[in-house]
């Protein structure tokens, strides 16, 4: 069976600081980063095992029921998924991680195909409901982000122990924390706590 963005099911997704997730095919991107941290649940690591990334990938009806995943195919899942993280990381400034894109682009598949409309945008469709199709399409939503000059706004929170990836929806692409409240306020207290450590007349490089 094919699949396309249009297909994926998008469960309701935990957001920081009621934040609204990020539109559209971009929402899956930012899930499947995501799944490095779990803010509620405190563990960092959602795909632990093969069987976990089958079942993530099987409730948004990006794999076909009764597939079985290998180890193998989770450390291709996490290079694709750890080369997205960086991009997140450098849309909010940072350098992003060379190492890290080098093994997505060697983890990521081929084989889209493109169908045309006149009246609408173009599909990419996987042509089987399988590890690589899902991969390729999440890939496939950050190059049309690209191109449509949208993806930038996707960022990771440089928050200690954080990376949650987080939609900037402010007019002027400023955002920089998951939530002020949560990573921003944490940030500024330990900064706040370090200069009141500073011996008197301590000068800051």
């Amino acid at each position: 069976m094919t699949l396309t963005l249009a297909a994926v099911k998008l469960p309701a997704e935990l957001q920081p600081g009621g934040r609204r997730p990020a539109p559209g095919e971009l929402a899956l991107v930012q899930a499947f980063a995501n799944t490095f941290w779990d803010l509620e649940r405190r563990r960092p690591e959602r795909l632990r095992t093969p069987a976990a990334l089958a079942r993530w990938l099987r409730e948004r009806e990006l794999l076909e029921p009764g597939v079985r995943l290998t180890e193998a195919d989770r450390r291709q899942a996490l290079d694709v998924r750890e080369g997205i993280r960086a991009l997140l990381f450098a849309n909010g400034g940072h350098d992003p991680d060379p190492d890290a894109l080098r093994r997505m682009h060697q983890a990521l598949p081929g084989g889209l195909l493109v169908r045309l409309h006149a009246d609408r945008r173009p599909e990419l469709i996987a042509p089987r409901r399988d590890l690589d199709g899902a991969l390729a399409l999440i890939a496939a939503a950050v190059a049309v982000a690209q191109l449509e000059q949208r993806f930038a706004r996707l960022k990771a929170c440089p928050g200690p122990e954080c990376g949650w990836a987080f939609y900037d929806h402010s007019r002027n692409q400023t955002g920089a924390w998951c939530s002020m409240s949560v990573c921003g306020a944490r940030v500024k207290a330990r900064e706040y706590r370090a200069r009141r450590r500073r011996p008197p007349g301590h000068a800051s490089a």
